[in-house]
């Protein structure tokens, strides 16, 4: 399975590391809550050398070579960020320690970068952290005094910019060495209510993949929720045949753009309008489906059983004895219960998403 980005530009490594391409330096790669041992997954293809020293529901710590961190950065599509670890894991339980921390991180980001002039930038993922108890106090001083004058409340990203991480009373701080998060869409492209980040869309299509023979992979990727086209787009930058369909035509125009863009061509019969309540499309020989079911009240929905009806009806017939299905819904007990009436194996897995915890739920035939 390639990962290779295909179309578009990405992330251009903004400074080189003070260290030889073969020392080993220790990174941090940030994951959708939920899918970070997908990351890792595709982490041990991109770099088999890699080596995973923690792990978390939201992070990896991994040991290894400059060389390797750009190439992880060139090719990587599921993960959010990956960043030098700078100072940590460590605790932070009163505000001496994050001082502490944040003078080990700020000593740091001189040894290993040539950080410009001018103030630094500094993102708070904090959960559960100390200060919010009793006796409270407030980071942002702290983190302005020792990170040379970063605001967690800026919104300007500074070339240097910092990200803490605190998760209880443990803590660690790292820095950027690509102009934005890998994982960030680029401005500009098509909008559609509910789209996917291209990580988790990325996240599916190899979930789908991995629970797939290789005859399913071979007769490709089928997305009945296309959208703007995100899981499309991540299907095809594996190399596999992808179909779509959608019942707006504005969803549709857009995959074709979108999957143009990437090289596609021969997209009239591949991309298409349907609604699936109509039940499954005979154009459509793939056998492994992926797709984002409406939900969070992102897309309007009229009889909601039906439609769960008609998707365990769709994939039943799809998937065949060596394919999948991987869908994202909130709802996943009404939809395992309806996947399971046809035969399915069926498991789910909730993520963070949003502010929200939908499900990926993964059909597979018995046995």
């Amino acid at each position: 399975m390639s990962n290779a980005r295909c179309g578009g530009s990405y992330p251009a490594q903004v400074r080189s590391l003070r260290a030889a391409p073969d020392a080993p330096v220790t990174a941090v790669l940030y994951a959708t809550k939920g899918l970070v041992d997908v990351a890792a997954a595709e982490l041990a293809e991109v770099v088999p050398a890699a080596v995973v020293t923690g792990r978390t529901d939201r992070f990896l710590l991994v040991r290894l070579t400059p060389a390797d961190l750009a190439e992880l950065g060139a090719r990587s599509r599921t993960v959010d960020d990956v960043r030098l670890l700078v100072a940590g894991p460590a605790s932070v339980a009163s505000a001496d320690d994050l001082r502490r921390i944040g003078t080990t991180a700020a000593a740091a980001v001189a040894d290993v970068l040539a950080p410009p002039d001018g103030p630094w930038s500094v993102t708070l993922a904090a959960r559960n952290p100390p200060w919010r108890r009793r006796p409270r106090w407030d980071p942002a001083p702290i983190l302005a005094a020792t990170l040379n004058g970063a605001d967690p409340t800026a919104t300007e990203r500074r070339p240097v910019d910092l990200r803490l991480q605190v998760d209880g009373t443990e803590a660690h701080l790292s820095v950027s060495l690509w102009e934005r998060p890998l994982g960030k869409p680029e401005g500009g492209g098509p909008a559609w209510r509910g789209a996917l980040r291209p990580t988790v869309a990325a996240a599916l299509v190899r979930t789908a993949l991995a629970a797939s023979g290789p005859t399913a992979v071979a007769a490709g990727v089928y997305d009945p929720f296309c959208g703007s086209g995100t899981i499309a787009a991540e299907a095809v930058r594996t190399g596999a045949a992808v179909f779509a369909s959608d019942r707006a035509d504005e969803a549709v125009t857009l995959t074709r753009d979108r999957l143009t863009a990437l090289g596609v061509a021969d997209l009239d019969h591949r991309v298409f309008v349907r609604d699936v309540l109509r039940g499954p499309d005979q154009r459509v020989s793939a056998r492994i489906v992926v797709g984002n079911l409406p939900w969070g009240g992102q897309q309007r929905v009229d009889g909601r059983i039906a439609l769960f009806d008609a998707v365990a009806h769709l994939v039943a017939q799809r998937v065949g004895p060596d394919g999948a299905a991987v869908l994202l819904t909130t709802e996943e007990e009404a939809l395992v219960a309806r996947l399971r009436r046809h035969g399915l194996a069926v498991t789910a897995r909730r993520i963070g998403l949003l502010g929200q915890t939908p499900a990926v739920v993964t059909a597979t035939p018995p046995g």
